[in-house]
């Protein structure tokens, strides 16, 4: 009996061992705020680009109690728009945005795009993203580049904030 009961526990250890995937833990992370202003013009059809901080996520990882070391899969699953400044603005000028990623190591990818605000809308959520970027997490800092066109006359400068979901796999 403690024959059967030994070669059962060595059994479950290399089966333990041999499936990696047994010790994935999955959880959806708001990993990243970045703050961004878009310049008051008189001009409509106007094409801003304006890159964001770099973010080091190394450090956003250990905000949240994870190792970059340890990540197997980082997918980004949404991403928001929020206009901080000014309290009575919108994005009723707003024509089309693109978000873009960009590594120090890894290529600029197109992240999201929106086509279509509603009237008096002050957020913008994009979800359904599931873009995997494993690589930007694990290979340094990266940024966010919006791209964004108006059709209408901006009479002041906008704050708005680009925050984004991952699910991290660990």
């Amino acid at each position: 009996m403690k024959f059967k009961i030994s070669a059962l526990l060595i059994g479950l250890l290399a089966f333990m061992s041999a499936c990696d995937d047994l010790s994935l833990i999955n959880y959806n992370m708001d990993f990243a705020t970045v703050a961004m202003t878009i310049d008051a013009t008189e001009n409509p059809d106007t094409t801003y680009v304006i890159e964001s901080a770099s973010i080091d996520p190394k450090s956003e990882l250990e905000k949240n109690g994870v190792s970059s070391d340890l990540i197997k899969k980082a997918t980004i699953k949404s991403l928001t728009i929020n206009l901080e400044s000014p309290a009575t603005g919108n994005f009723n000028w707003l024509k089309s945005a693109k978000i873009f990623i960009i590594g120090e190591v890894q290529p600029e990818t197109e992240v999201a795009m929106v086509t279509e605000v509603l009237p008096d809308q002050k957020s913008i959520e994009i979800s359904g993203i599931d873009l995997e970027l494993t690589d930007y997490i694990k290979d340094g800092k990266f940024s966010f580049k919006l791209e964004a066109i108006n059709d209408e006359i901006i009479p002041v400068d906008h704050e708005v904030t680009v925050t984004t979901t991952f699910n991290v796999e660990v």
